[in-house]
């Protein structure tokens, strides 16, 4: 039995420091009461979302009401400005103006003669009163003379304030060529023009159009003339004895060269000038 023994103790002895290192690694299955048991191990990292790649579409954030109707009114002003003016404008301002005439009662017989009209950008358009053209007279001429309407309109925007600043006897040009309107009374209360009352201002107004009712029909034949406003000449007219002629010279057959002395003195000629403001 001993000799066994001593067979087997070099095996025993080679096993013995794994036994040793096993027992000592593993962990003792037995706690003591005073020990608390291990806690649980935390939960594994969740996955990493994965970024979209660049064919998918990235969800936006939900906007406030307020925030997406402000961006789209930005992006329908844009619209209009890149959008051409619209060329319904000018019939929309003659609506307006014979909406202002009919509305005022005392200008609406003018409605059928301003809707066939053309008026510039800028212009001041004076409408008589129904009687004056029911009841044309040789100083008033009625509606139906095509000139009347061109020669009731300013090529300017001027308001009854703008009226007011000018000086009696100041001519303003109209559509009618060659012809002008004059400022016959420039007070508040009795403001005329071509001796006609302005009997109210302002009828319609915008920053283009100013429209103002008178009394009786603007006559051209009568005021539109305005033969005294041709500029005068700096240079005194000579008279017809100090103008000098070209010295006779006597021919050998009888006749004579030359200016007599009953031959008319040279032109003088001055510039007529396209519009006329004033008078002096």
């Amino acid at each position: 039995m001993a000799m066994a023994l001593w067979l087997y103790l070099p095996t025993l002895l080679l096993f013995f420091p794994t036994l040793l290192s096993a027992s000592s690694s593993s962990p003792s299955t037995i706690l003591s009461p005073s020990q608390s048991p291990p806690s649980p191990s935390p939960p594994p990292p969740p996955p990493s979302p994965s970024l979209p790649s660049p064919s998918e579409s990235i969800p936006t954030s939900p906007q406030s009401p307020q925030h997406s109707s402000h961006r789209r009114r930005h992006r329908r002003s844009r619209r209009r400005q890149q959008q051409p003016p619209s060329t319904a404008e000018t019939p929309q301002q003659f609506n307006n103006i014979i909406d202002a005439l009919i509305g005022s009662g005392d200008f609406s017989n003018w409605v059928n003669v301003i809707s066939n009209a053309v008026l510039p950008l800028s212009a001041t358009l004076f409408v008589p009163e129904n009687e004056a053209v029911t009841a044309p007279t040789i100083a008033s001429p009625g509606p139906e003379d095509p000139l009347i309407f061109p020669y009731h309109v300013v090529p300017q925007r001027l308001s009854f304030a703008e009226l007011l600043l000018f000086q009696t006897n100041t001519r303003l040009p109209t559509l009618l060529p060659g012809k002008s309107i004059i400022i016959t009374n420039n007070s508040r209360i009795n403001f005329t023009i071509d001796g006609s009352l302005i009997t109210q201002p302002d009828i319609y107004s915008t920053g283009n159009i100013a429209v103002h009712g008178v009394g009786s029909v603007f006559n051209y034949s009568v005021f539109g003339d305005g033969l005294d406003l041709l500029p005068k000449s700096s240079n005194p007219e000579p008279n017809q004895s100090q103008v000098r002629r070209p010295p006779t010279v006597d021919n050998p057959n009888g006749e004579t060269y030359g200016s007599s002395s009953d031959s008319a003195p040279p032109c003088l000629c001055i510039e007529l000038p396209l519009f006329t403001s004033s008078t002096n």
